[in-house]
């Protein structure tokens, strides 16, 4: 199998790195998941009247802790094994927050207004549906046009220029 997916990598990159894209979302969001279903069984959501002020605050305080840990979880996979990136040091740094800054943008737009938007014309898991294409598409997008770039032409000490 290893030997098969060498092969797809040299055959087709931006196949294989897609795929890896989707298969690591997928993780992502399996991460996002139980990560929130622990913490709430933990705080006992399901005893609380939902709706009260502490069924609230629970479920944003998981929601928030499971998104904070599952766009960490999306980095590192995303940076080690889909775009391949080998950028050190600030570089590193530099993707981290392009990264977070564009899943934050990502959850703005479409986790809260475009949804919110959908929730106008159609039922919440349809709506929920489409507006996680368009999160797809835009993580896609901003990871590999972005955040994980490859052959930007940066300045050396010296004055010559060199790849990122």
């Amino acid at each position: 199998m290893g030997n098969e997916l060498s092969a797809l990598r040299e055959k087709n990159p931006r196949l294989f790195e897609l795929g890896s894209y989707l298969f690591f979302g997928a993780l992502t969001t399996l991460v996002n998941w139980l990560v929130y279903l622990a913490l709430t069984a933990l705080a006992g959501l399901s005893s609380r009247e939902q709706g009260s002020a502490d069924y609230l605050l629970i479920a944003n305080l998981s929601q928030a802790v499971a998104w904070i840990l599952s766009v960490l979880f999306a980095y590192a996979t995303n940076r080690r094994f889909v775009f391949r990136s080998e950028t050190g040091g600030g570089g590193r740094l530099r993707e981290l927050w392009l990264f977070v800054s564009s899943r934050a943008l990502g959850y703005v737009l479409f986790d809260l207004l475009l949804f919110s938007a959908f929730l106008l014309m159609m039922a919440d898991r349809p709506a929920k549906l489409i507006m996680n294409a368009f999160v797809i598409l835009y993580n896609y997008v901003a990871s590999r046009f972005i955040i994980f770039k490859k052959g930007r032409a940066v300045e050396k000490k010296d004055g010559e220029k060199g790849q990122e």
